[in-house]
């Protein structure tokens, strides 16, 4: 769902999104459970406390949309968490849950198969149903899809995950899908190993 932003907004806002990628990656290649715990903590905590802030504070509001409003949904701009908050306590939450197996192709599913959902929904998508498209829904699927096959050797019952993912992301559940992909993905991987 795009709440009002245009193409341009949308691949801005998903390449930032994108970017967070750095994190699993760095945790595949080199760095330990602990290190990327305490990093995601202290990103999450300050994203937590910058919307405490900015949701309390007119002045801190005025200069936090001053920043970023081009990067914010309208349901952001009304008062609530930023999609970055929600992102990077889901990150945490799967570092935290999960071994390293899990955890690192679930946060992929989040920092690169849910922003190219949104792209490709965006730019291919014909019709809506619960504010997603179903192209965008493919386009999570090829993604997570390429993580499970290059990252796992969880061969077909990977791609299940990888599916069910998609399906979840499709589907509301009154839950932030920033935290909704990765906690059912790592679980549903952790169920494999």
């Amino acid at each position: 769902m795009t709440d009002g932003l245009n193409i341009k907004r949308e691949i801005l806002r998903k390449a930032v999104h994108i970017s967070t990628s750095v994190i699993p990656l760095v945790y595949y290649f080199s760095a330990t459970r602990e290190q990327i715990l305490y990093a995601c903590v202290f990103i999450a905590a300050g994203f937590l406390i910058a919307d405490i802030l900015r949701i309390n504070f007119a002045l801190v509001e005025k200069h936090f949309l001053i920043i970023f409003s081009k990067l914010l949904r309208i349901n952001e701009l009304k008062r609530g968490l930023t999609g970055a908050t929600y992102l990077f306590i889901g990150i945490t939450a799967t570092v935290y849950l999960f071994p390293k197996e899990a955890a690192i192709p679930a946060m992929l599913f989040l920092t690169a198969a849910d922003p190219a959902a949104a792209i490709v929904g965006k730019l291919f998508g014909t019709k809506k149903y619960f504010g997603k498209t179903i192209e965008g829904t493919i386009g999570f699927f090829l993604i997570a899809s390429v993580v499970i096959l290059l990252l796992t050797d969880y061969s077909w019952m990977g791609l299940g995950v990888a599916f069910i993912a998609a399906i979840a992301e499709f589907f509301p559940t009154g839950i932030n899908d920033n935290l909704v992909i990765p906690v059912l993905s790592g679980f549903l991987l952790m169920i494999l190993i």
